[in-house]
């Protein structure tokens, strides 16, 4: 109780903070933690939540998250008061549960050597919840769990299908599984994948991202790949399917990057952008770490372990712009490693969001802004701001310089005008930063018809 008192405050102070800094919000809607629970191993993370899900059944909202021993799902329909109504055992202690949804299913995977999948059937949710299939007749243990809901088609990525990707099928009968095939890929093991039309978006670790044809899973080809210098851990495509946004979780600090997939019919992928942004400092060398990233409509939703949930509107996919922070682990003030936001599930149809913090249990959230989708070419200033970091002047250098008058502001992470002008039709202009104090700043260029550039930069 006294832990979730201190974070309630701690976010509520951190959240208000928050309200003049970036165009939107997230409001924490309620939240869930049991500090009587097994804490997985190595045990100096006390570490006892993993990853998390959501699904919609029968007009009500559940969510279900990884305990260290443990599956727990909750009612979550009344967002403020979580309800524990499924708690069921797993074999072993582990510090990796993944999870998948599919026709009222919930398809549960851990790294624990022997546990295999557990399906578990929410039909009749509002009264009882049945695991369905228990068993490791096809696998042992994988790493994460993808699920194409359009062929019904399950992927295991890592664990026993360490050397490529194994498939099973659930679309004739989604709680007995049906043996596919186990795939040997080019790229080695699969720490993660996403799927879009028999099309597999593979984070394979130290050795890249790689996509791949799936149409024939017993003969996968390689369509593209990148190196990306680190260990791909995870990505997500935009709703258009023109752009991939991979993360990269070793060495810490890596910047979420963007891909353009555009040329992928002739063999070719790109990174064409990467954003970062940080809340806390750096310390005995760990620095912010994306973790998981998902995708819903025009917002990417950011799992940045100990900076908590970060959301982006990506309507332009190379610019993406920070709307909103939500710290769900807000008793740090320093970086330390692998603690805090795991994951989120951002598609219920209330449109809350869950999110799972591995020290501190289960977040509700809303995200509020009216900022989304508002980066098209017609409401958007094209505007780059270097240097950055700036020391002296920055510049702000137009791609089409504006024909009307156009202020711009620079506002402190208190929401606070510091500086503040107009501009003139040139393509270019200089301004002085000379007498700000070192620190985070956001720039904000707006022209007479409303179109908007808000850029982030750090004087030192």
């Amino acid at each position: 109780m006294e832990k979730r008192l201190i974070i309630a405050f701690l976010s509520l102070f951190i959240g208000q903070m928050g309200l003049c800094q970036l165009p939107g919000q997230f409001t924490l809607l309620g939240s869930w933690d049991d500090d009587n629970l097994p804490i997985a191993s190595p045990s100096n993370l006390v570490l006892q939540y993993s990853g998390c899900w959501g699904i919609a059944v029968n007009n009500r909202e559940y969510a279900v998250l990884g305990g260290a021993e443990h599956v727990l799902f909750f009612d979550v329909t009344e967002p403020s008061t979580p309800k524990l109504v499924g708690k069921f055992q797993g074999s072993v202690n582990t510090v990796w549960r993944e999870f998948k949804s599919y026709k009222n299913r919930i398809y549960a995977v851990s790294d624990a050597s022997t546990e295999g999948l557990m399906i578990f059937d929410m039909s009749h949710a509002e009264d009882t919840i049945v695991r369905t299939y228990w068993s490791n007749e096809f696998f042992n243990s994988a790493h994460t769990i993808t699920l194409d809901t359009t062929s019904g088609r399950i992927y295991l990525n890592g664990g026993s299908a360490t050397l490529g990707i194994m498939v099973l099928d659930v679309r004739q009968n989604p709680d007995q599984p049906e043996f596919v095939a186990h795939a040997v890929l080019e790229g080695g093991l699969l720490h993660d994948s996403y799927v879009r039309n028999d099309t597999i978006y593979g984070s394979s670790g130290f050795e890249g991202y790689y996509v791949y044809d799936m149409k024939d899973p017993l003969n996968p080809t390689i369509l593209a790949s990148i190196n990306t210098g680190g260990y791909n851990h995870n990505s997500w495509l935009n709703k258009a399917g023109t752009h991939a946004y991979y993360t990269v979780e070793v060495p810490d600090g890596q910047p979420i990057q963007i891909i353009n997939l555009q040329l992928l019919p002739l063999g070719e992928i790109e990174v064409v952008g990467s954003f970062l942004d940080k809340f806390s400092v750096d310390f005995n060398m760990h620095t912010a770490i994306p973790h998981n990233v998902y995708i819903k409509d025009e917002i990417l939703f950011n799992s940045q372990y100990e900076d908590g949930l970060l959301a982006y509107d990506i309507s332009n996919p190379t610019q993406p712009v920070l709307l909103a922070q939500y710290d769900t682990h807000p008793q740090n003030n320093q970086y330390n490693g692998y603690r805090g936001n795991w994951g989120n599930y951002p598609w219920l149809p209330s449109g809350n969001i869950i999110a799972g913090d591995m020290q501190n249990g289960l977040f509700m959230l809303k995200l509020q802004t009216s900022f989304v989708g508002t980066q098209s070419p017609d409401n958007q200033l094209s505007v780059s701001v270097y240097p950055n970091p700036a020391s002296g002047v920055l510049n702000l250098q137009f791609q089409t310089p504006p024909t009307e008058e156009w202020t711009w502001q620079i506002s402190n992470l208190a929401g606070q005008r510091v500086v503040a002008g107009t501009g003139t039709s040139a393509h270019s202009q200089a301004i002085s930063v000379a007498g700000l104090a070192n620190g985070l700043y956001f720039v904000t260029i707006q022209d007479e018809k409303g179109r908007l550039a808000v850029r982030k930069v750090v004087v030192e």
